[in-house]
């Protein structure tokens, strides 16, 4: 649910047990917090749960509900964070030459119907600087030839400086190191086809036109060392056939692929996504 002016989201998982429920909810009942959406899940032995809650009294701060549920979560043996859902989360946005992706999330971030601060956009090609510099959002060069710690400490100076909430991979096509993953301090999405792993490399669509695919997709996931293997967020998928061409399913993808993207991005900015052991708790 769209959150209220006035309401904070609430996110915590534990090692589940007999009352947790209960104890969180009296503790927002004792503090006058009017729970307006609640949802939970439990695997594996442990709880997740997301609140959006109306304050009935006066608007207390983060930092002090943080404070508040502190001892809460030492009985509990909880992980927990209370989030403000009318602030912006700022987002740096990396693309390439394929525009279909990054568009749709400028085009969002314009329409408010992403509500996030698109602090810029760092690409190793031209295509979206007339985009960047008309819209004026600011637009950072660097070209992603030679050297690669070269390129990269360019990449982490402008992160370092703007210190996003997300960056945004919007089908930027160039590997990040390790190196660069162990200095980057917010979460990164990216998106890919869903072909993978099952056609890896140039030319995927070529590669599923050949064997006559009937599904194309796409994911988008958080990064991590491991390539395009980490914690999804959003899936998609649509059918084809084999009236489909090449062109056809390209573009299909690409439309798949931005829309998945754009989904991912909102989950994250609603906070509405919990990471746990290599996979994604994505609350509705």
């Amino acid at each position: 649910m769209r959150p209220e002016p006035s309401t904070i989201v609430f996110l915590c998982h534990s090692p589940d047990r007999v009352g947790l429920v209960a104890r969180i909810t009296n503790f927002f009942a004792n503090e006058n917090l009017n729970i307006l959406d609640l949802a939970q899940h439990t695997e594996d032995g442990r709880f997740f749960m997301r609140i959006v809650g109306r304050e009935e009294s006066a608007r207390q701060d983060i930092r002090t509900w943080q404070a508040k549920f502190r001892a809460v979560a030492a009985e509990l043996d909880m992980e927990y964070a209370f989030h403000d859902p009318m602030e912006r989360p700022g987002v740096v946005m990396f693309c390439s030459k394929t525009l279909p992706c990054p568009m749709e999330i400028i085009s969002r971030h314009l329409s408010n119907d992403l509500n996030i601060s698109l602090l810029a956009i760092v690409s190793n090609h031209l295509e979206i600087a007339p985009i960047a510099e008309q819209l004026e959002i600011p637009f950072h060069h660097i070209p992603t030839v030679g050297d690669a710690h070269a390129f990269e400490s360019r990449q982490l100076e402008v992160l370092q400086l703007l210190q996003p909430d997300l960056v945004v991979l919007a089908r930027y096509m160039k590997i990040l190191s390790e190196e660069f993953l162990r200095q980057v301090s917010a979460p990164i999405i990216n998106i890919h086809h869903s072909f993978l792993p099952s056609f890896i490399g140039n030319d995927p669509y070529e590669q599923a036109y050949r064997r006559g695919v009937k599904l194309i997709g796409a994911t988008a996931h958080f990064v991590t060392r491991e390539l395009d293997e980490g914690p999804i967020i959003i899936q998609d998928v649509t059918r084809v056939n084999h009236r489909f061409s090449v062109a056809d399913m390209k573009q299909l993808g690409s439309d798949i692929e931005k829309q998945v993207l754009a989904s991912a991005v909102r989950k994250f900015v609603e906070h509405k996504v919990m990471q746990w052991q290599g996979r994604t708790i994505v609350f509705h």
